[in-house]
């Protein structure tokens, strides 16, 4: 507390004697200064981005300009108090002070700024790539010093703290550039499953999203009540994830359809006996 009011008892003490004209030309002239120095600071940052763009990542250029724009703003702060022979000792002291106070109230967007550092140094992801973390998907907008900003599929604007990212369990969706779709369906035990490897491989083959290399693959997983379980594995263009889907699953139902192959499904049968007492049954198709 001393310290903070001996630093304006100081400032006071000198704004009393500001009544000279030559002070006033000083101070206005250290303002100018100081200006200058803020206006230097962010053309160096301008051309420092134009230099870096398209040599490191954007988050990096991000954080660099950042931290030339705010160390100009502080250099013109304390060049401003030293023209004017304040001593920016007990400043800083207090400064230092206040930092801590604020230090441990603020836990959380400290852990978010350390971990936003990690982030960065790992790169997991970057900006347009699509992310899944826990239930959330979206495509990712900005990557800043404490918070990732991502647009979902249904145009949500969301904020994930730094924190909460290097915690969670984060996917990247679009890291490489293909990917691979599993298609699982049953069939009756009755089906033919060579027949059913050949309807669903001629359709993969002839779908146009669908890569020949990896190609189509077919197995059967394993024995369910109501059927073999087989999977169709098809790969395709990370951008392509909708189109190969929806015209796949579309596909492989109507071509089984109309080979009459049936895609079984449990079911209850509900029996009622004379005495009009109601006995579920569970039966397959």
């Amino acid at each position: 507390m001393n310290v903070t009011s001996g630093f304006f008892d100081d400032v006071l003490g000198r704004m009393g004697n500001m009544l000279s004209g030559e002070l006033i030309l000083r101070v206005l002239g250290s303002i100018t200064m100081a200006f200058a120095i803020i206006v230097i600071f962010n053309v160096l940052q301008l051309f420092i981005g134009r230099l870096l763009k398209n040599r490191i990542s954007f988050q990096r250029t991000f954080i660099i300009k950042k931290t030339i724009k705010y160390t100009g703003f502080v250099m013109a702060v304390l060049f401003l108090f030293g023209s004017m022979g304040i001593d920016t000792t007990a400043l800083l002291g207090a400064a230092g002070i206040i930092g801590i106070a604020v230090g441990f109230a603020a836990q959380t967007t400290v852990s978010s700024f350390i971990s936003g550092f990690f982030l960065l140094s790992e790169k997991p992801f970057q900006v347009g790539d699509v992310i899944r973390v826990d239930q959330l998907v979206g495509e990712v907008l900005s990557v800043d010093v404490l918070s990732v900003k991502i647009r979902t599929f249904d145009n949500l604007y969301v904020r994930i703290p730094n924190e909460t990212l290097f915690k969670s369990n984060l996917v990247n969706l679009t890291r490489f550039p293909i990917r691979r779709l599993d298609i699982l369906f049953n069939v009756t035990y009755q089906a033919d499953l060579e027949k059913v490897q050949d309807l669903v491989t001629e359709i993969a083959k002839g779908n146009p999203y669908v890569l020949d290399n990896p190609a189509p693959h077919f197995r059967v997983d394993q024995f369910d009540r109501v059927g073999p379980l087989v999977n169709l594995t098809v790969w395709f263009d990370r951008n392509q994830l909708l189109e190969v889907r929806t015209s796949m699953y579309m596909a492989v139902q109507k071509r089984l359809a109309q080979e009459g192959i049936e895609i079984p499904y449990q079911k209850f049968d509900i029996k009622i006996d004379g005495t009009e007492n109601i006995t579920p049954h569970r039966g397959e198709a």
